[in-house]
């Protein structure tokens, strides 16, 4: 009867994540726009926080787990909207780069979310986890993508601080840093423009849920 009990957790804790992974697929996809300050990079309306309650109630192994599931999901979806897996490739620099965007902006970016799943270890109540725990998810992230733009793209430094960044700062830079350090600083402040409001944003949609849905959020909690 145990062993029983125990396989129908978890069932139900597959079914519930993987609602949630649609959910926030849903929301990732419909409901973003594309943030004209950051130049490509887009906001979504809490696409993050279904990852971020995953972690919250199962821990972090079902909330990294869940976020593979998520980030492969997008990858997917990003293909078929500019044209097919082969232009996806073409875009990113061929195979060699591309298995490495996959690796680090896909995969790696959206399974330290679940790391954010450690705040209900201390947080007490679930607001203030959930927001904890999009605070050191998503930043996480962001520096798993300053990683990868570094790495990968930090050819394009020369033309954010010309192109894009018209201010003075932006020529400053340029003249003061080259090579590494141009790339790093590129990549910080290019991912910065659309990470930081997705962030903020799944901080607040964090506090609202720990306060609305309380009773739904402690139910079957394993943490």
């Amino acid at each position: 009867m145990e062993n029983q009990s125990k396989q129908t957790q978890n069932v139900l804790r597959l079914v519930e994540c993987g609602l949630l992974i649609a959910i926030g697929i849903i929301l990732d996809t419909f409901f973003k726009f594309e943030a004209v300050w950051a130049y490509g990079g887009s906001v979504t309306l809490f696409s993050m926080l279904p990852l971020v309650i995953i972690a919250y109630k199962y821990g972090v192994y079902w909330g990294a787990l869940s976020g593979v599931a998520h980030g492969l999901i997008t990858m997917l979806i990003s293909g078929l909207r500019s044209g097919g897996l082969a232009v996806m490739v073409r875009d990113n620099g061929g195979w060699k780069v591309f298995i490495w965007v996959m690796l680090l902006d896909y995969i790696l970016a959206f399974a330290v979310i679940g790391v954010g799943g450690l705040a209900a270890k201390w947080a007490k109540t679930p607001s203030g986890a959930l927001m904890a725990g999009a605070v050191i998810g998503l930043t996480l992230r962001y520096l798993v993508h300053i990683l990868s733009g570094a790495l990968l793209f930090g050819s394009y430094a020369s033309w954010f601080f010309t192109d894009v960044i018209t201010a003075q700062w932006g020529q400053d830079i340029l003249n003061s840093y080259s090579g590494g350090m141009l790339s790093f600083l590129y990549s910080v402040i290019y991912n910065g423009l659309y990470m930081i409001p997705e962030i903020i944003i799944t901080v607040i949609g964090g506090g609202l849920a720990g306060r609305f849905l309380k009773k739904q959020l402690l139910k079957g909690k394993t943490n």
